[in-house]
C-alpha cells in the first residue's frame, strides 16, 4: 500500500508547477498535488500557522513541512535516479547550503511571478 503525501503549491507560478509535476515519487507515494491558491482553509485546517507564502507546503501523515524543510523531506522519498533526484542531495535539514538556495529560489519564484504580472501572495 502506498504512504499518501500531499503537496501544496502555487500552481499559477511556472517554476512550482513543473517541478511539482517532475517529481519522481510515485513508486511510493500516493501523491495529491493542490493549488494552495485554492486550498487555503484546508491549508489553515492542517497546517496550523503555516503561511503558503513563505514557500510550498508538504503533508505526510500528521507533519507538514515547509520551504527547505519540505525539500529535505522529499529528498528523503525523490527517486534517487532521476535527475531532480540526484540534484536533491543538497536539501537536508541542518544544511546551510539548502536555506540559501531555497531563498534564492523562492525570490526567483517572485520575480517570474511579477514578470508574468501574476501576485506573489496567496
Amino acid at each position: 500500500m502506498k504512504q499518501k503525501l500531499t503537496i501544496y503549491y502555487d500552481k499559477q507560478c511556472p517554476f512550482c508547477s513543473k517541478y511539482a509535476n517532475f517529481l519522481k515519487l510515485k513508486e511510493n507515494f500516493e501523491i495529491t498535488l493542490k493549488d494552495a491558491r485554492e486550498n487555503l482553509s484546508e491549508i489553515s485546517l492542517l497546517c496550523g500557522k503555516l503561511n503558503i507564502n513563505d514557500g510550498f507546503i508538504v503533508l505526510y501523515k500528521n507533519d507538514c513541512f515547509q520551504g527547505d524543510k519540505a525539500l529535505s523531506f522529499l529528498n528523503n522519498a525523490v527517486d534517487k535516479s532521476t535527475i531532480l533526484g540526484k540534484l536533491h542531495f543538497f536539501f537536508s535539514y541542518e544544511n546551510i547550503f539548502s536555506k540559501f538556495l531555497y531563498k534564492i529560489l523562492f525570490i526567483l519564484r517572485k520575480i517570474a511571478l511579477f514578470i508574468l504580472r501574476k501576485d506573489s501572495k496567496i
